[in-house]
């Protein structure tokens, strides 16, 4: 393995763990969505969901860098696309310390999405929760609007009742 080589997948590595990091910092703001959604404090939700979105931008460019590296590998090893199995029967094994490395990464990255897909579905089933109550709430203050309304209606009316002698 040429030292480019070898530099190439020092970059992939150090790739992943910024991934990882840039995931860890979204998950760290599970806890304070979940509170923000139970107290139904949706501007301050918006504005860590407006923070998430600048994280997910870097990830965006973590991601483009992760998948130029692993194109020049998948080109240098002529292998159809990017493996770490393929990978490891193709480098040399002096420096297959490396890939393990990597492979070591890539679960810890794994284990992170898997948390945020939790986190995520946990706060898509609150969110929707809260839009239920919300919408329940609607519904019950436009009938209790409409009662009102109904009621000033019939008050104001003057009485229409026709005596009948028998």
């Amino acid at each position: 393995m040429t030292v480019e080589i070898r530099d190439q997948f020092v970059e992939l590595i150090d790739s992943y763990k910024q991934l990882t990091r840039y995931y860890q910092s979204i998950a760290e703001f599970g806890q304070d969505e979940v509170i923000l959604i139970d107290q139904g404090d949706m501007e301050s939700l918006m504005s860590i969901l407006r923070e998430k979105e600048a994280i997910m931008a870097d990830v965006a460019k973590c991601q483009a860098k992760i998948g130029a590296i692993q194109d020049a590998l998948v080109s240098r090893y002529q292998l159809e696309y990017f493996s770490l199995n393929k990978l490891m029967t193709v480098v040399e094994s002096s420096n297959r310390d490396l890939l393990e490395n990597l492979r070591r990464v890539v679960k810890q990255l794994i284990k992170e999405l898997e948390i945020l897909e939790q986190q995520e579905r946990i706060h898509e089933s609150m969110l929707k929760s809260f839009a239920e109550e919300v919408n329940k709430n609607q519904i019950k203050k436009q009938a209790q609007t409409k009662a009102k309304a109904y009621e000033k209606i019939i008050d104001n009316k003057p009485d229409n009742d026709i005596d009948v002698k028998r």
